[in-house]
Order: C-alpha cells, then structure tokens, then sequence
C-alpha cells in the first residue's frame, strides 16, 4: 500500500513539472539582468555622471547672466538748492528719483585662464563616469553568477529529490520483500522491524530535500523578479553544463572593481589638482550690455531710454582665505592617498582571490572524477549483485543495499557537477571575465 502512495505522488510531481513552464540558463541570466534591483543603482548613478560631466564643461564655457528690474516711486525725495538763475533767493527742489524706471542687463563672462583648474574637474568627472560604468559591469557579472548559482541548485536539488524517493522506493520495496518472506517463516520479525526503521528513516531525508528544492525554486524567482507564485521550473540537467575556463589573455588588471578603482583614484587625484592650483590667479573675460527706461511728471523730457555696451578683464587674485583652501586640498590629498592603497589592497585581495578560486576548480574536479569513478564501482556492484541474487547467492536486502550504495554514489556525482560549474564560474570572474561565457561579449 505504500509503494502503491510513493508510486502516486512520484507521478503527480512528474505531471506538475511537465506543466509548469520551462526556463533555460541563457533565459535565466538574460532576464536577471534585466531585471534584477542590484542593477537600478548603477544605472541611477549614470545620470549623476552625466550631471557632473555638464557641471565641470559649464567652468570652460560662456556663462550668461541677465537682470530685469522696475521701480515705482510714488512719493521721490528731493535735494534742495537755491534759484541762481532768477537771483529770488528761493530753495529749488529736485527730485533724485524717477517716477517710474527699469533696467535690463546681460553679462557675459568667459573663463580665459584657471591654471589647470578647470581642465582637473573635466578630468574628474570624466574619470568618475568611466568608474560607474566598471561597477555596472562587474555587478552585472555578479548578477550573472548569481543567477548561474541559483539555477544550479535548482537543478541539483532536483536530482537529490529523485535519488532520495528513490531510496523511499526501495526501501519500501524491501519492506514488502521481507514482510512476505516472513509470512513464509524465512525471516524473523527483528529483520522486518530493521527495515521498517531503515525505510522511516528515509522520510525526513525526502522532506528535507523536498523543502530545499522548493526554497530554491522560490530563491531563482525572487532574484529573476518574477512573482513568487509563477510557476517556474528551471529546464536541463546539470550534465548539460559546461562553463570553460580559458584564461588565455585575461588576468585581474582586466577585473571591473579594480578598474573602477583605478578611475576613483583619478578622480581624487583630480580633485586634489583643483584646490591645490587654487593659490593662482583666475582670469576672466567679461562683456555687458545694459538697456535703462524712466519717466517722470516733470515738465520738460518726461521719457528717456539709453543703452550702454562695456567690456573688460578681471583677474581675481587670492591672498588670503584663513586656510580654506589648503585645508581642502589636503583633504582631498588625503582622500587620493587613501585611494591608492585601497587600490593596492584590492589587487592583492583579487590576487588571492584568483588562486583560491583556480584551486576551489581544481579540487572539484578531482572530486568530480572521483565521484565518478565511485559511481562507476557502484554500478558494477548493483550488476554484479543482480546476478548474484538470480543465482540464488545474496538476500533482497542485500541487493537493496547495492541500490541505495548507487543513488548514493549519484547524489554525490551531482553535487562535485555542482561544486566543478560553480568553480569554474568564480575562477572567471576572479579573472574578470564574464561567469556566463555565452554572454563574454554584451555589454
């Protein structure tokens, strides 16, 4: 009756795979890229890019200013002087103010020589632009490995489901076997109860698995943006997988954070230039036109408009800022400073990295190999017990138990697959390449 329930639910779970849809890798990473969260935030931070690259060109450039304004006097004061003109003796007064007037001017101004300034922030936000697009880069590859490592553990979870109801199987199976040869007198009921406990304690193992494909079904949604009740299963095997590992004219002066680092410490460097050339003088060309309008209740010319057209040179000296400026420079030296050995950390770091990751491969491989090599003798040894029991010369039990040496031997054949591509993965990226080979050349 068992067997006849493990039978059932092995092929509801065969119907409910086969309807739900099917991604593959290259559909996986593809939609993680696009749709992953980790990357919004490099591709926000582009914008700023842009904003900065604009600002520091705006320092080289024309700028031009214009002012508008309009007065209404409805009481003017006045200066006193007296009437030379009849010899009366009597106080004039004369208005200081127009009744109504405007003014409209626009200024030019053009920056003729910085001393390297401005130069140094055109530089800097070049530098930080091309620093960003490093970190959408490499966390693009991390995406790229995430998502690979997802889908795998999918895929391994999976067949460690198939093995473990399979152990279910057959230890049911002998469950039955011994229950009738003890009905016939031939087994003792200490035997049945040994394979009673053996086939229960296959249950917690299933369930466990069982919960952990799930999980990682629900884990390579989440990361793929995809509702977490879509019903999505992950198609292939883990056989099917092959990530190469050539790394012929790669190495980890290639590695996207390093280079963004490199950039961050331009940018510094750059800024460091600015403060540190602000001791010099700062010449600036200037033209202005100005348009005036009045007028007034006095008798004579009661409107008047005139124009005016001036151009100079400034040239703005500094002498003395109480150390405002030094104070920043050596800020941002610092700054610089502290940046370059972040840099050198960091190549040491993916130095150690890569040799880690390079010997993680090699490791897995020979496990991969050795696996294989187990589950080849495991084979062998269920072939030969099938014989042996046709002969007459071993127990059922004894053939189960060169069963479940075999799912064993599989179980761990696909997890050293899954230790070998994840490896073979991370060693890329240690090197900078991209961990999905078929996506080496996107941008």
């Amino acid at each position: 009756m068992k067997s006849g329930l493990v039978t059932l639910a092995l092929v509801l779970t065969f119907i409910g795979t086969v309807a739900a849809p099917a991604i593959t890798l290259d559909e996986a990473v593809t939609l993680g890229r696009q749709r992953s969260l980790r990357m919004q935030e490099p591709v926000i931070e582009q914008q700023r890019d842009g904003g900065r690259i604009m600002e520091a060109w705006s320092n080289a450039l024309p700028q031009v200013e214009g002012q508008i304004a309009y007065q209404r006097s409805w009481k003017s004061p006045v200066i006193f002087f007296p009437d030379f003109i009849t010899g009366s003796g009597q106080i004039m007064q004369i208005k200081t103010q127009q009744d109504n007037s405007a003014l409209a001017e626009a200024t030019l101004s053009q920056p003729l020589l910085t001393f390297g300034r401005v130069s140094a922030g055109i530089r800097a936000a070049y530098a930080a632009r091309r620093a960003n697009e490093h970190v959408l880069r490499g966390t693009d590859q991390a995406v790229q490995l995430e998502v690979m490592k997802r889908f795998w553990t999918v895929l391994l979870m999976r067949d460690v489901v198939a093995a473990r109801r399979s152990s279910l199987a057959i230890s049911d199976s002998s469950l039955a076997k011994v229950q009738r040869m003890r009905d016939v007198g031939l087994m003792s009921d200490y035997d049945v109860l040994r394979v009673r406990v053996q086939a229960a304690n296959q249950v917690p193992q299933l369930r466990q698995a069982e919960n952990a494909l799930r999980l990682s079904e629900l884990s390579l949604r989440e990361l793929l943006g995809v509702p977490i009740d879509t019903a999505l299963t992950a198609e292939g095997s883990l056989s099917e997988h092959v990530v190469p590992l050539d790394t012929a004219g790669a190495g980890i002066h290639t590695r996207h954070d390093l280079q963004a680092l490199r950039e961050l410490a331009d940018v510094n460097k750059n800024q460091y230039t600015i403060y540190r050339n602000a001791y010099w003088p700062l010449l600036a060309g200037q033209v202005k036109y100005s348009w005036q309008w009045s007028n007034n209740e006095w008798a004579m010319n009661k409107q008047n408009n005139a124009s005016s057209v001036y151009g100079g040179l400034a040239l703005s000296i500094p002498i003395w800022t109480s150390g405002a400026q030094g104070g920043r420079a050596r800020q941002f030296k610092a700054d610089w400073q502290k940046s370059v050995l972040d840099l050198r950390q960091a190549e040491r770091g993916a130095e150690l990295q890569y040799e880690a990751a390079l010997r993680s491969y090699r490791a897995a491989c020979e496990s991969e190999e050795a696996a294989g090599l187990a589950l080849e003798q495991a084979e062998q040894a269920r072939r030969i017990a099938e014989t042996k029991l046709a002969q007459g010369q071993i127990t059922p039990l004894e053939m189960d138990a060169a069963q479940l040496d075999e799912l064993v031997a599989r179980v761990a054949l696909a997890q050293s697959k899954y230790d070998r591509l994840v490896a073979a993965a991370e060693t890329r990226l240690s090197i900078g390449l991209a961990p999905y080979a078929s996506l080496e050349n996107l941008k």
